[in-house]
């Protein structure tokens, strides 16, 4: 007789690895060939019952049976629910019921079954087969069944009754009542039933096996398989209902999974899908098929689930919010796939708030006060390279507003992210763009009517997306209240003197009202309106201001731009861009100015004066080439607009800069006739500045008398033998200036050049030079100028030349070309022949100047 104690059953019956609590009890009610009942009644829980136990243990149960059967406590809470709990199943609050899991409709109270594994472990299972994920047997490759097949009901099939039957792996639930009129349990045995076979490499068993890898996530990485559960019930239920609404569509993949798992339609319960293994099974594989890419159909099976949610709509207008939020509860991955797929159907209002149309759509979260954020980092105009490539190449001849479409475009990077009540209407008032439909109608319209609006949207939410995340070294909502049309300083000291320096005029006041706009545009990235007093003729000058803005001038308001923030003591950068990296997959429909052919653009140039005859010869419309000018600092021809300058400004500025003046003047005592001819200005243009930059002049000095010079005697050298002045006053033992002020005094008519020294004076030539040289070489620069005319022939044009040996300066060049050929009379060089080559009596006239300087460069390297 078997003795029974109240601290241990002396029978014990280990739990399988994985068991279901139930299954345990049952296995051991049989050993002891009692029922589940009476177990836990040995066990010290007459009051309990098998089967809230299995979801949950009572910390008094958990402590009953651990005494009663020795297995550790967390073993069996390991056999239960609770492990679960928020993850695979939920439980109802303060309570030991199941209420709708987090994923799938199916609680979980009840168990699914394999035969085999019946069979293979004498009526025991693990707990596995109670979770709503569990729809497939590894082992033994099969879908596991739901319902008992004799009385096509849910078994029970680990429960022990007195009344039988006695054998494991049979059906206990009640059928119908027998003779006596007392319920008879059903008996059938579960291991005979039969399971649809799936095949071992089949998507079924593959998407069985991934969520068996995520139900066995530790703590740690639940949170991400739990959000992985949530993306494929939503696509699980979508695909269960789209079965029965727009199966005629589906890809292939739909086809073949519904084969594998029998050729039968999952079955759909009102509103609600299915939740047996079949569904579960069906529902799962292809969620896992759309979710993650590898599946040649991975795009088109989501597409189709797009379509099937679509139909399950009772009306068939609706807006890209609403139907992404029907996502939103999946989290943030499936939201931006969504919105990805839907962006073409929505308008660009909605494609820049949802950023539909970028890599990376979002759902819209931000506040107001994070838009004025951001509106503080936003000129009212978009920035220049951004608008080259943005602003369509015109069609058929169109001008389009681009003023306008700037506008636009800038206050469209308000709406990204932003909440719904903030439109275009609300978001250009606050860049203080008020024009609303001008600015609207020229970009959806205008500008970019017929064509598509993906790369704007996608190129406008990105960049607002990036100036969240980045940031921008500019507050423009400081620069637009601080700087205006009275308030911008521009010190007309400082550009007088620069205009002396340059040799340009001032200009009118005209002129000076647009270097004004021209001061405001650079610290306020927007064109502001026409001051009043400024002429008609105002908007257009400042257009082609912009275009033609020497790099000197541009430079010149740079440092006054500078000079203003200074003064406000803002501590910003003068002009910043987004830099092109932080917008990607996207085409530009304009120009990429960091793709444009700077020497392309610079031979157009010269081509032409104009923007529009220059674009011709370019890939780029007129604008296009204005606001290229204006990021790359290229100079285009001067025109009225801004005053003519010297071609020689660079080396202008070079002498004529302060300190240098003071070391020319003061230091090396030169004249301001010397100086004057080093800068290629005037001797007044010399006085001016010595006087501006705090250098007294000094006073004219006066000649010491030279009794063996006489009239005759410089008229006979000078005009009759054609001698150098610099050569005679250097014979004398005199300056420079004294005998030509000797000459001014008798009336001698001095030759162009005559005044400056000339290198050719003291060479030792085997024979004067012919009639035609002399004219050249009794000019300033002779042998500069016969070493230009040297190197010309050869080259394709004169425009290559130049950027060969010239710096690039093609009209200084031309010009160069013209005096000499002017001075002698004819043509030297021949431009109607490619390469370039002399004419006949050019080369004669070449020849000659190939022998002096040979002559020149040979006294050079004796002298060194």
């Amino acid at each position: 007789m078997t003795v029974w104690t109240d601290d241990r059953i002396p029978i014990a019956v280990a739990p399988l690895p994985g068991e279901a609590l139930e299954s345990w009890i049952g296995a051991y009610a049989r050993r002891l060939r009692i029922t589940n009942n009476e177990f836990l009644s040995f066990a010290g829980l007459p009051a309990s019952r098998t089967r809230p136990m299995a979801l949950r243990l009572l910390p008094s149960e958990a402590a009953a049976l651990g005494r009663s059967t020795g297995v550790p406590l967390p073993t069996l809470i390991s056999m239960t629910l609770e492990p679960y709990d928020g993850f695979a199943v939920s439980f109802m609050p303060g309570q030991r019921r199941l209420g709708r899991p987090v994923a799938w409709r199916f609680s979980g109270s009840r168990n699914r079954f394999c035969p085999a594994c019946l069979a293979e472990q004498n009526g025991r299972g693990p707990v596995f087969w109670r979770l709503p994920w569990a729809f497939a047997c590894m082992q033994h490759q099969c879908l596991l069944l739901d319902f008992c097949p004799a009385r096509h009901r849910f078994p029970n099939h680990w429960k022990a009754r007195r009344l039988g039957p006695s054998g494991p792996s049979s059906c206990t639930l009640n059928s119908a009542r027998g003779i006596t009129g007392t319920k008879q349990p059903c008996g059938y045995r579960l291991i005979e039933a039969s399971a649809l076979q799936l095949p071992g490499d089949g998507p079924v068993l593959a998407a069985q096996r991934h969520i068996s890898d995520l139900l066995g996530s530790d703590r740690a990485g639940r949170p991400a398989a739990l959000a992985e559960f949530k993306r494929l019930y939503a696509l699980a239920w979508r695909i269960l209902r789209g079965l029965h609404t727009v199966l005629g569509r589906a890809p292939e993949a739909v086809h073949a999974t519904l084969a594998e798992c029998g050729g039968l339609l999952p079955e759909v319960q009102a509103r609600e899908v299915g939740h047996d293994a079949h569904n579960v099974a069906v529902g799962t594989t292809l969620a896992r098929i759309a979710l993650h890419p590898g599946h040649t159909e991975h795009e088109p099976l989501f597409d189709w689930i797009l379509q099937a949610d679509r139909s399950l709509l009772q009306k068939q207008k609706f807006s890209i919010g609403m139907m992404a939020a029907r996502w939103e509860w999946s989290g943030p991955e499936l939201v931006q796939r969504a919105l990805g797929r839907l962006d073409p159907e929505a308008t660009l209002h909605a494609r820049l708030r949802y950023a539909s149309a970028t890599p990376q759509p979002r759902w819209p979260t931000l506040n107001a006060e994070a838009i004025h954020r951001r509106a503080a980092m936003i000129p009212a105009m978009l920035w220049p390279s951004w608008t080259m490539r943005l602003l369509p190449l015109a069609r058929g001849g169109n001008r389009y507003r681009t003023t306008a479409f700037r506008r636009g475009c800038s206050s469209f990077l308000l709406l990204p992210g932003g909440p719904p009540t903030l439109n275009f209407e609300r978001a250009g008032p606050v860049l203080g763009n008020h024009y609303i439909d001008r600015d609207r109608d020229s970009i959806e319209r205008r500008t970019y009517g017929g064509q598509d609006l993906a790369p704007l949207a996608s190129t406008l939410a990105q960049l607002a997306c990036a100036l969240d995340e980045h940031g921008s070294p500019i507050d423009y909502n400081r620069r637009r209240e601080l700087f205006t049309n009275t308030s911008v300083t521009l010190d007309l000291d400082a550009y007088r003197k620069f205009c002396t320096q340059q040799g340009s005029w001032t200009g009118t006041e005209h002129r000076i009202h647009i270097l004004r706009w021209y001061l405001l545009m650079l610290l306020t990235g927007e064109f502001h309106p026409t001051p009043s007093g400024a002429g008609s003729h105002f908007t257009p000058n400042c257009t082609e201001f912009r275009f033609r803005v020497p790099v000197a001038l541009r430079g010149f308001l740079h440092e006054q731009a500078r000079s203003n923030l200074t003064h406000h003591r803002i501590d910003e950068p003068v002009t910043w861009e987004p830099p092109a990296e932080w917008v990607t997959e996207a085409s530009w429909p304009g120009a990429d100015p960091h793709l444009v052919d700077p020497e392309a653009v610079r031979d157009a140039l010269k081509e032409s004066k104009s923007a529009d005859g220059a674009a011709m010869h370019l890939p780029m419309d007129a604008e296009h080439l204005r606001l290229y000018c204006e990021i790359t600092n290229t100079p285009a021809a001067p025109g009225p607009v801004i005053g003519l300058h010297n071609p020689q400004s660079a080396d202008r500025r070079d002498v004529l800069a302060a300190s240098q003046l003071r070391n020319l003047y003061v230091t090396q005592k030169k004249s301001l006739e010397r100086i004057a001819t080093l800068a290629g200005c005037g001797p007044r243009t010399v006085h001016q500045l010595l006087i501006q930059n705090g250098i007294r002049p000094r006073g004219r000095r006066t000649h010491p008398p030279c009794p063996d010079i006489t009239r005759d005697w410089l008229h006979n050298e000078y005009i009759v033998n054609r001698n150098n002045l610099t050569a005679l006053a250097r014979q004398r033992g005199i300056t420079i200036d004294h005998i030509i002020f000797l000459a001014r005094s008798w009336d001698i008519p001095i030759r162009p050049g005559g005044a400056h020294h000339n290198d050719i004076a003291d060479l030792e030539l085997p024979h004067p030079p012919s009639p035609t040289m002399q004219k050249i070489t009794m000019s300033r620069y002779a042998l500069d100028r016969l070493r230009l005319m040297m190197n010309i022939p050869g080259h394709v044009s004169l425009a290559a030349a130049a950027r060969a040996f010239y710096d690039g300066r093609d009209g200084a060049l031309r010009q160069r070309v013209n005096e000499v050929e002017n001075a002698v009379g004819f043509l030297i060089i021949d431009r109607s022949t490619k390469p370039l080559a002399p004419t006949e009596r050019g080369r004669e006239f070449l020849g000659e100047a190939a022998e002096i300087l040979r002559i020149a460069d040979t006294a050079r390297l004796h002298q060194e």
